[in-house]
């Protein structure tokens, strides 16, 4: 029996709790499936060789950016979750932090240039952000899904419609997973869930102390 990934979102101005399962098989095999598989790359994997993308469309290779220092990645889901804004503001207060245990910070979203860029500009965070227009960063991260039926009526109900937020206009979304990189480009540390809500989220305290202990 397929799962369902039922998100009983209140108005974008409440933080109120929401009900979870998950969204069953997509047809396409680059998708995971909730019921059946968990999201992530593991420890120890290579990071996959992708191209980033600005807002502004310019691509940087993310081989590009872990050689420059460790590297923490992290997965939101767009600007109108009220969870991944709560996260994003939460680190903005943590760079500090990172800078001085020898990291840096950038945030992958499947929404619009144009929204990600008001999203960060919301978050009131120095870090950057990058497009995954076609959800293939996503999937080479073992992150990606499709969100089922129900659940799209269901987001639609509270003004969410992905097919106009997403910048491939597709009903796909990443679990809010964050990695650490180290500069030869292996994942060592992973926080991988589909559980969105914020206390399944990972822990920036958790995130520094990951990078600190990098050999």
């Amino acid at each position: 029996m397929r799962l369902k990934f039922i998100d009983s979102i209140a108005p974008l101005a409440s933080l109120a709790l929401v009900s979870l399962a998950v969204a069953g098989a997509s047809v396409n095999s680059d998708l995971l499936d909730p019921a059946t598989e968990s999201p992530g790359l593991a420890v120890g994997d290579a990071a996959p060789d992708v191209a980033l993308v600005t807002p502004e469309g310019e691509e940087i290779d993310l081989s590009g950016l872990y050689a420059d220092g460790p590297l923490v990645v992290t997965f939101y889901r767009g600007g109108w979750c009220p969870y991944c804004n709560m996260a994003l503001k939460e680190w903005a207060g943590r760079f500090d932090d990172l800078t001085a245990a020898g990291g840096q910070f950038i945030a992958i979203t499947p929404e619009k240039p144009e929204d990600a860029q008001a999203t960060i500009e919301k978050a009131n965070a120095g870090y950057r952000v990058f497009i995954d227009p076609e959800g293939d960063v996503g999937k080479a991260f073992r992150v990606q899904f499709e969100v089922d039926a129900e659940t799209r009526k269901a987001y639609k109900n509270y003004g969410i419609d992905l097919e106009k937020a997403n910048a491939n206009g597709l009903w796909e979304l990443p679990a809010p997973a964050t990695f650490v990189i180290d500069t030869k480009g292996v994942i060592r540390w992973v926080h991988a869930e589909w559980d969105y809500r914020a206390d399944h989220r990972a822990e920036p305290d958790e995130v520094i102390a990951a990078v600190r202990d990098l050999d």
